[in-house]
Parts: C-alpha cells; sequence; structure tokens
C-alpha cells in the first residue's frame, strides 16, 4: 500500500463497476484502511497457513487487524481464529490449561 502511484481515472472509457468502487477507495487518506478494504472486498476468505511458522505469536496481531478493518466481517475474524486453533490445538489447550494450574485460591464468603 505504500505505492507512489494510485490509478485515479480511465478517461471515458467504461468502467466496470468493481473497478469504479476501487477508484473511489483510492481517494481516501487513510491508505492503509484503503489497503484493508480492498483486502477484505477481494477475499472472502483469509488464509492464515503462512503465519503459523510463528506459532500463536502473531494471533493477538491478526484479531487486532480484524478488529479494527473487519468490524463488519465477524465470520471472517472467527473462521481466521478457527484455523490457528486447527492448525495447533495443542498449543491452544495447553496454553489455556496452564495458566488453569497453581495456586487454589480460597473463596472470600
Amino acid at each position: 500500500y505504500n505505492s507512489n502511484h494510485t490509478l485515479q481515472d480511465l478517461g471515458n472509457y467504461r468502467i466496470p463497476e468493481d473497478v469504479r468502487l476501487n477508484f473511489d477507495l483510492n481517494q481516501g487518506k487513510d491508505k492503509s484502511g484503503v489497503a484493508a478494504s480492498k483486502i477484505l472486498q477481494a477475499h472472502r476468505h483469509l488464509d492464515m497457513r503462512p503465519l503459523f511458522g510463528r506459532e500463536l505469536g502473531l494471533l493477538p496481531y491478526v484479531v487486532a487487524w480484524l478488529e479494527h478493518f473487519a468490524k463488519s466481517r465477524p465470520d471472517l475474524k472467527l473462521s481466521s481464529i478457527f484455523e490457528f486453533v486447527r492448525a495447533m490445538p495443542m498449543k491452544v489447550t495447553d496454553g489455556v490449561v496452564g495458566k488453569a494450574k497453581g495456586e487454589k485460591r480460597k473463596l472470600n464468603s
């Protein structure tokens, strides 16, 4: 998204609606938001497999990105998290169970 060239017009040529929508997006000042919008429009599903090499380390960043840019796409957020869990079930369960272990606390009554 750091391009110094942004296509904005094709003159009198009949422009398809999806291309026109991208031209309209290009007018936005928030270039990061423009790039995110184009990604979300072009991809119904985001492939998380390239991120698995970092195990669960990138998951908080993925969730934050989706929270910020994909608020209207809860299905995308859930399917992305599910891909991480499905790829590394033991890492996820070890993390959850590992935090549950420890000293028992007394219930204050």
